[in-house]
């Protein structure tokens, strides 16, 4: 009976921290759409993904605009690769994605969700680095993400939203 209990306990803990959204929103420019059917093709195919509350695709902008639910498990390369299934090419895309805060091995301050993704922070200005290095918990960071590497995508930070400031 406490094995029950002290495993209904763990679960309480556990539910917080996979219902936490990760990404809440893209707009991933699109090259190769050349017609008005391209356009809704990619954005019927995004509006099917599980996660995404509403999504729509500019054929003249090139952009795929997507906000995501609450409680997703998605990730940018998720998104990208469906684009890329669809037969076009993802580039960069601006972002909005909540996740925590650490140092890699190289001295970079990484973003990582709890999704596992994990985002390489830039920034113009290096206050902002300073600010995200000094925050403590979870952050939403809104941001330019450039194709990724190995070791994760670059995002340029443009905004930060510390909920415990």
């Amino acid at each position: 009976m406490k094995n029950y209990i002290v495993l209904f306990l763990i679960g309480l803990f556990l539910i917080p921290l996979q219902g936490q959204a990760q990404l809440l929103e893209v707009n991933q420019t699109v090259f190769g759409m050349d017609c008005a059917p391209c356009a809704y093709g990619l954005e019927k195919r995004i509006n099917q993904i599980a996660g995404v509350q509403s999504a729509s695709v500019s054929l003249n902008e090139g952009l795929l605009t997507a906000t995501l639910s609450k409680e997703n498990q998605l990730t940018l390369q998720r998104i990208r690769k469906a684009v890329e299934e669809s037969g076009f090419k993802a580039k960069e895309a601006n972002i909005t994605v909540t996740g925590t805060v650490t140092k890699n091995e190289s001295g970079s301050l990484v973003l990582e969700t709890g999704a596992g993704e994990r985002f390489i922070l830039e920034a113009e200005n290096e206050r902002k680095l300073e600010d995200i290095s000094n925050t403590k918990g979870s952050l939403t960071i809104t941001g330019k993400a450039e194709t990724s590497d190995g070791a994760g995508t670059k995002l340029w930070v443009a905004s930060i939203n510390n909920p415990k400031a």
